[in-house]
């Protein structure tokens, strides 16, 4: 049985939390990454900028409705949604931007099991750590593919 080891893209390319916004752009759009992780000087994971952390930066942003009555007002909407969305918009670094939450495995995680994480949880990709939080590989969806396409775990149709 294959374990993360086996699979994951390593070494990362990683952006420090001090990287401008806009260099994280350019890297996430030249390189054609869906993600990039944040870390520490050591190597530690931080969190990790996405596209849709990118996009959420140009979407739109709406006040939140809301009703006045007897001089208070009334949310509609959470307005916490409204301040995360004025956060991204004046997001000048990684860190601002970043994802604090990810999902991290270590090296000897079976590769079925990465799998079924992966899809029970919507996820694009898996952080490979180590047991010090350093970052040590990812795995994407398409690591996945690429695995079963050079395994013999797939039926070879003639047609």
């Amino acid at each position: 049985m294959e374990l993360a080891a086996a699979i994951m893209t390593s070494p990362v390319v990683t952006v420090s939390p001090d990287t401008s916004v806009h260099d994280v752009a350019v890297l996430l759009s030249s390189k054609r990454y869906g993600s990039l992780p944040v870390v520490d000087a050591q190597g530690r994971v931080l969190g990790v900028v996405t596209e849709e952390s990118m996009i959420r930066r140009a979407a739109e942003i709406h006040l939140p409705r809301h009703l006045e009555f007897l001089g208070s007002i009334i949310y509609l909407e959470n307005p916490q949604q409204f301040t995360d969305k004025a956060d991204a918009i004046l997001a000048l670094t990684a860190a601002d931007i970043m994802e604090k939450h990810f999902t991290a495995i270590h090296t000897d995680v079976p590769v079925d099991v990465v799998a079924t994480r992966l899809l029970a949880e919507d996820l694009r990709r898996l952080l490979v750590t180590g047991e010090d939080g350093l970052l040590l590989g990812i795995i994407t969806r398409a690591d996945i593919v690429r695995q079963l396409a050079l395994s013999d775990r797939l039926p070879d149709a003639e047609v």
